[in-house]
């Protein structure tokens, strides 16, 4: 899946104007996303890719820019065969090495039901942005977090189309 980022990415989630409740209420949930599609519907995880690769320094990460290798996995999470979350995790070869190897090994496994599990990841702070696609206009959000002092990124776009609404 390709996304065109429209606006840069920032903390302020007020900021970006969104006025459907639904679209809030995933875009602030604090706790895990697998679990809350599990809760209401049938879960599916749809591996799109899941090793080394290039990051785009404009539409990924500046903190994850300064690693020279990445593991660059993508996945498409899917409420009763519909998909609902696009999800891209930048992951430095160091963060795996020395922070987490498991992070290198996830297979079709969600990597939520790690970052809210292990006393080691740490969640730093929360990004928000809108994007455009072939499909519509959605909303996104980038959480950086942390395992053992070495960073990571996922960034979740939630395909909600909310071009009827905003």
């Amino acid at each position: 899946m390709k996304f065109e980022k429209l606006t840069a990415w920032t903390q302020e989630l007020g900021s970006l104007g969104i006025k459907d409740k639904n679209i809030l209420s995933w875009m602030k949930e604090s706790d895990s996303i697998t679990s809350r599609i599990k809760s209401f519907s049938d879960f599916r995880l749809e591996l799109l890719n899941d090793g080394p690769g290039e990051i785009n320094i404009i539409e990924d990460d500046l903190i994850i820019s300064n690693y020279e290798k990445n593991n660059i996995r993508e996945v498409i999470l899917h409420s009763n065969n519909k998909p609902f979350i696009y999800a891209k995790s930048i992951i430095p070869m160091e963060t795996i090495t020395f922070g987490l190897e498991i992070l290198g090994n996830l297979r079709e496994n969600p990597l939520g039901d790690i970052l809210f599990s292990h006393p080691n990841i740490k969640k730093r702070y929360m990004l928000f942005a809108k994007f455009k696609s072939e499909h519509g206009l959605f909303w996104g959000r980038k959480g950086i977090y942390t395992v053992n002092d070495y960073p990571f990124s996922v960034c979740e776009i939630f395909l909600i189309d909310a071009s009827s609404k905003n």
